[in-house]
């Protein structure tokens, strides 16, 4: 038995194309969807440093006056431990964003995979049931 088949050339083409589109533009939407994590995650990280930087200008304005050395810094620490957890929250949310996305992602990708590997399938059929030729029946004398 010959290793060779024969296939329909357009079907394969089709098939082909079909894989060209689905493929990259799905590329494009995982790498889409990490500059965008990306993008949230450096406004949280921004956003962090930014409320720190200010925690700590009002806590050196308050450290500046001597009778509310105390105040000042409980309200510092108060401040930054806010800043974290308010960054924290942010990262957390970036997160599970980009965790809810890359999901769908896989689930799109899932799909696009099942349908090649149908779409194999089928084409396998197709060269199994074209290469076995029914046999001719035999002469009888």
């Amino acid at each position: 038995m010959s290793s060779l088949r024969m296939i329909d050339h357009n079907e394969a083409q089709q098939v082909i194309e079909r894989l060209r589109v689905n493929v990259p533009s799905s590329i494009i939407e995982s790498e889409r969807m990490l500059q965008e994590r990306d993008r949230i995650l450096e406004a949280a990280e921004a956003e962090a440093v930014r409320i720190v930087e200010q925690a700590k200008r009002r806590a050196q304005d308050i450290l500046n006056n001597d009778a509310l050395v105390s105040a000042s810094r409980q309200e510092a620490e108060r401040i930054i431990v806010d800043s974290q957890h308010t960054a924290q929250q942010r990262r957390d949310e970036a997160d599970r964003y980009a965790a809810r996305v890359l999901e769908e992602l896989a689930e799109k990708l899932r799909i696009i995979s099942k349908q090649v590997d149908n779409g194999l399938d089928l084409l396998r059929q197709n060269l199994e049931l074209g290469g076995a030729a029914p046999a001719k029946p035999e002469r009888r004398s």
